[in-house]
């Protein structure tokens, strides 16, 4: 981070008003002004099984910038008949409001010419967002401009430069791994949550202090780096809150590449962006943070007992995720691309699927995608492709794997004609017992998917029906 401010002018005209807003912070002793508190605060607690959870409560630390925002002054000037302080009309306000609107870039960035008022409120709220952060960590009710600067320079940051770098962090579901973190690219990594960022992303808007969230289940995620946002004006930065904002293919190929490779249920709850050295606002201490709510994890988890063991990724499983997303990524560059896409997305919305109909259809158009050359006999055909992959994967599978794909099959027609009686297509006799349909559709998927992605070759069908033939591929 620069050690000097970006324009100094206004890091000077900042400087003032900040230590207008600690003498507000000392007036408060006299009831003038009012220091409220942060609502809605988090805490980090852990359960037994190793997942942490994040309890939000009313009270939390001091807000220091409330004593600007005018509203408990107001009150004070109500009640006593005294003019209330009003820190709008403060001198070093005013004129931070008169340079910030000759500036060409601040003027643009907050709306000034865009509606009444509008510009000033936010530089007002960026004011009280610096001035809470600074006497939270110097605990300081005195102006030092040297301590000033770490925390206005993100600030100013924000104000001035496009594009803003940010690194994505999605949180993975109800999965722990036995590494802290483990490369999965270049520029992507998975990686143990700081409790930091646990507190941090447990804050408004993402925390609920009225019920349990999902999105707290989770001690490591996925970290993209290399990544930025559009910053033309303060409407773009508004973009890191809209899921559309993010790395949306890389984040569901990365969630594909972990079903494929363990099977594991899990999904994603929030796609956050944390800054690299800039900062929109600022919470007491928290580490800034923004981004983007979403439901893309298995229904099923809004009701599991939160308490129960959940699975954790081995050094071994992490080597097969990374493995499973970098033949991913190759062969979705080739001219197979489209129909290995169409089957990783089956593959991820099939695992967030409320019923087992759904599921299978999902799967089975994935399977077919994969493995159909458009003729007749799908059914057979489909089967016995499938079947030849096993004998790459696991030869003594096959035959049971054309049996169960038929099966399947079965359930699927019954499903896509109304038939009204489907239990007793719905599981399927294996080792001497019986297994949910769906389980073996997304069993078969995800090891078709493996076998393909890592020999591309046999993406077209005609090469696994010469391997059937010729035990060559």
């Amino acid at each position: 981070m620069s050690t000097l401010p970006k324009d100094p002018r206004f890091f000077e005209l900042f400087c003032r008003v900040i230590e207008t807003g600690l003498r507000y912070v000392r007036l408060a002793e006299s009831g003038k002004t009012y220091i409220g508190k942060h609502d809605n605060w988090p805490e980090l607690q852990w359960r037994d099984n190793g997942l942490p959870f994040i309890f939000n409560r009313s009270d939390g630390p001091q807000n220091y910038g409330d004593v600007i925002r005018g509203l408990y002054s107001a009150l004070y000037g109500l009640f006593s008949g005294e003019a209330p302080p009003d820190f709008s009309k403060e001198p070093t306000f005013l004129a931070l409001v008169k340079y910030a609107k000759t500036n060409p870039r601040l003027k643009k960035y907050l709306s000034f010419d865009r509606e009444r008022n509008l510009g000033t409120s936010r530089l007002l709220s960026s004011v009280a967002s610096v001035l809470d952060r600074y006497v939270h960590i110097y605990g300081l009710t005195g102006l030092e401009p040297t301590k000033l600067l770490p925390v206005y320079s993100p600030i100013e940051t924000y104000l001035f430069d496009d594009p803003l770098p940010i690194t994505v962090v999605v949180p993975i579901l109800f999965l722990k791994f036995e590494l802290q973190k483990f490369n999965v690219d270049e520029f992507i990594s998975v990686e143990r949550l700081t409790d930091e960022i646990q507190l941090a992303r447990a804050w408004r808007p993402f925390g609920s202090s009225d019920r349990l969230s999902v999105g707290d289940a989770a001690t490591h995620g996925l970290f993209i780096t290399n990544c930025s946002v559009a910053n033309g004006s303060w409407w773009d930065e508004q973009q890191v809150m809209r899921p559309e904002s993010y790395p949306v293919e890389k984040i569901n190929t990365f969630f594909a590449a972990l079903r494929i490779s363990t099977g594991y249920p899990t999904g994603y709850a929030q796609m956050l962006s944390l800054p690299l050295e800039w900062a929109s606002m600022y919470a007491a201490n928290l580490t800034p943070i923004d981004g983007a709510s979403v439901e893309n994890y298995p229904p099923v988890f809004e009701h599991r007992d939160w308490n129960e063991e959940v699975p954790s990724i081995s050094s071994g499983e992490a080597d097969a995720i990374r493995d499973s997303f970098e033949n991913l990524q190759r062969t979705l560059a080739t001219k197979y691309g489209g129909k290995v896409r169409l089957a990783m997305h089956r593959l991820n919305l099939g695992s967030l699927r409320t019923t087992d109909e759904d599921g299978v259809i999902d799967s089975m158009i994935a399977m077919e995608a994969l493995l159909s050359d458009g003729t007749q006999e799908m059914t057979y055909k489909i089967a016995m492709r499938l079947a030849a992959l096993y004998k790459i994967l696991d030869p003594s599978r096959p035959e049971q794997v054309f049996r169960e794909l038929k099966d399947v099959y079965s359930f699927r027609s019954k499903i896509v004609h109304g038939d009204a009686i489907l239990d007793k297509y719905r599981e399927i006799d294996r080792h001497e017992g019986r297994t949910p349909a769906i389980d073996i559709a997304v069993e078969h998927l995800r090891n078709a998917l493996a076998v393909l992605i890592k020999h591309p070759t046999l993406l077209d069908p005609k090469k696994i029906d010469g391997f059937l033939l010729t035990g060559n591929y």
